[in-house]
């Protein structure tokens, strides 16, 4: 069973989907960096958890953002002579 019809569709996967899963992959690995560095920071300024954990979500979704549009960035830079 193939996966995709044609190479175009494989294609257009790989420059949409993959920067995607690539986010998800990496976000707990951020989400465990930031909680632990600055949880108890946020924590001492909230004096809440919940609050913190919030803080740090808002965090961590902008940062795992920013990493992804710097890496496609690199990547349309160095491989888009060679198509």
């Amino acid at each position: 069973m193939k996966l995709f019809s044609d190479s175009d569709q494989k294609k257009r996967f790989m420059k949409t989907g993959l920067p995607i899963m690539l986010g998800i992959a990496w976000t707990p690995i951020i989400w465990m960096l930031f909680i632990a560095l600055l949880g108890p920071i946020v924590y001492t300024l909230t004096a809440s958890w919940p609050v913190t954990q919030g803080a740090i979500l808002l965090i961590v979704l902008f940062t795992t953002y920013l990493l992804l549009k710097v890496f496609m960035r690199l990547g349309e830079k160095f491989y888009s002579g060679n198509q």
